[in-house]
């Protein structure tokens, strides 16, 4: 019996040294009542790629960011144990296992509501510089995607509040993932970006005194001629990369704006005439070739102008012989080929 005993402890002693002792999830000490209740409902309720959280421990963390509500669409605890509660007796589970998650999923408020809760309790210096959350997420595509298994990438919203989620138990491993600027919910990065995406982040990113396109009608167009690039462009002459700086200008619009806009202010080609000259070749394709043949001499002519360099886009030179003036003009072309002659150095750009 005793060389039993010995044996058993021998043998525990290894898995122990090994590090494959059984390991059990022992509830935090502070984790509420309320948690618990919830955390009970929604595991048991919400599994396999319905699931609402990779196990418990996410589950208690989540939960304790969670506001209290008093209506049932609140973003609240409330609201998501109700719907969890629901999911396990309805029948339907697939119906309620969204909401009762931490996406909200405009059922316990928004999405956005959702995000902008757990980001700043549990993320608060991926804020900084963002004075208003929840206008900045309204730039974020919503995917409608509430699978776990799925939502390790992508450049959506929800992948963006998994990350959040996890990052309730475990911030320093997850919330650059979970950031506006997320460091894993992208697109493939050999793909060619989206001009919805793209014009939806822009347009809710740069506004006011920073607004670079004077529509989204207008941005889309321009969008539509640009060459496109890969979600990877960070300096070319590319939507990819007006794309990259639109996310930059969530927190600095001032900085980042002008790099997100028509001619790219340099950091998105060479200097503003890189961006122009593409821009206006497409959109007032006759007139350029009349006025420049090619982009050499667009290059060299453009090069003279006020505004030409790198960092000098200059947001108020709508009218004068300047490079922003006919880029923007050049932007307003693409949907009224009247302003090709300004685009070109004519009318109000003389």
């Amino acid at each position: 019996m005793r060389r039993l005993l010995v044996a058993s402890a021998l043998a525990l002693g290894c898995q122990s040294i090994a590090g494959i002792e059984e390991r059990r999830f022992e509830e935090p000490e502070q984790a509420s009542a309320e948690c618990k209740v919830y955390c009970d409902e929604v595991m048991q309720s919400c599994t396999g790629k319905i699931a609402a959280y990779p196990d418990r421990p996410t589950c208690i963390a989540t939960c304790a960011k969670l506001p209290s509500g008093e209506t049932k669409a609140d973003n609240s605890l409330e609201c998501r144990t109700e719907q969890a509660v629901l999911a396990g007796s309805s029948g339907e589970p697939a119906s309620h296992c969204k909401a009762a998650g931490p996406f909200g999923a405009e059922i316990c408020g928004s999405s956005c509501q959702a995000y902008c809760t757990l980001l700043s309790a549990a993320c608060p210096d991926k804020l900084t510089g963002i004075s208003d959350c929840a206008a900045a997420c309204a730039g974020l595509r919503s995917d409608a995607v509430f699978d776990l298994g799925t939502l390790k990438s992508g450049d959506s919203l929800e992948c963006r509040i998994a990350y959040a989620s996890l990052a309730a138990k475990d911030p320093t491993g997850h919330c650059a993932a979970a950031a506006f600027k997320s460091s894993a919910c992208a697109d493939p990065a050999g793909d060619a970006p989206d001009c919805e995406d793209f014009c939806e982040l822009v347009g809710v990113a740069c506004t006011g005194g920073n607004q670079v396109y004077e529509s989204k009608a207008q941005c889309l167009a321009v969008c539509a001629v640009l060459d496109k690039g890969t979600n990877a462009d960070q300096v070319e002459d590319t939507v990819g990369c007006r794309k990259y700086h639109s996310y930059n200008s969530i927190a600095a619009p001032a900085q980042h704006c002008p790099h997100a806009g028509p001619a790219g202010d340099g950091h998105c080609g060479k200097d503003n005439c890189e961006g122009y000259c593409q821009l206006v070749s497409k959109t007032c394709k006759t007139e350029f070739d009349a006025t420049f043949g090619d982009s050499t001499k667009c290059l060299a002519e453009c090069g003279k102008l006020p505004g030409a360099n790198a960092d000098t886009w200059n947001k108020t030179a709508t009218t004068g012989d300047t490079v922003r003036c006919r880029a923007i003009n050049a932007a307003r072309a693409s949907e009224t080929p009247a302003a090709c002659a300004a685009a070109l150095g004519g009318g109000e750009c003389q």
